[in-house]
């Protein structure tokens, strides 16, 4: 698989415990979650005209999956995810509007995708490009990032240009 070097997700040691306390809570069963932020585009001082684009978490939502399984999650509840990013996305905080910059999961083993995970990101990049009420680039350009349940280690990907690219998760120490 591809490296995605231009593209990281920042987690603040905030936002990682609330992973961790998630993905405990969860156990034996995966758990899911999604992480609202912002997206920086950082000048790339090596070479102009090119960027870098760090994914900065800014609110981790844990949400319980409407079927516990320890091999996939699922959420059926539409109105809870609309509800959920229609609140993060259009509300203020820190004087900043939020954007979905990741969906967040767990497995029992492992921190890579599973086909059924590739599915869903190509699903969803898909899903950006036509018309609905989240706007037409809410789900485009995600990280999903998985957590092992049992070593807490977290990897992140992206399914961009029409490849899933691993992307690197950087963890602020403050």
């Amino acid at each position: 698989m591809k490296i995605q070097n231009d593209i990281k997700l920042v987690l603040n040691p905030e936002i990682f415990l609330n992973l961790i306390k998630c993905v405990e809570n969860a156990f034996p069963n995966e758990a899911c979650g999604l992480i609202f932020g912002d997206i920086l585009e950082v000048p790339n001082e090596q070479q102009e005209d090119d960027y870098f684009y760090h994914y900065i978490s800014r609110k981790f939502h844990c949400i319980p999956p409407d079927k516990s399984s320890s091999v996939s999650f699922l959420i059926e509840n539409e109105e809870l995810l609309h509800d959920i990013i229609k609140k993060e996305t259009h509300e203020s905080h820190n004087n900043k509007k939020m954007r979905l910059i990741s969906v967040f999961h767990s497995h029992p083993k492992g921190t890579f995708p599973s086909f059924t995970d590739m599915d869903q990101m190509k699903y969803l990049d898909y899903f950006s490009s036509i018309n609905h009420e989240f706007g037409n680039k809410a789900f485009k350009n995600l990280i999903w990032a998985i957590m092992d349940a049992i070593n807490h280690e977290i990897n992140g990907f992206i399914y961009f240009e029409r490849e899933f690219q691993q992307v690197k998760i950087l963890r602020r120490k403050n």
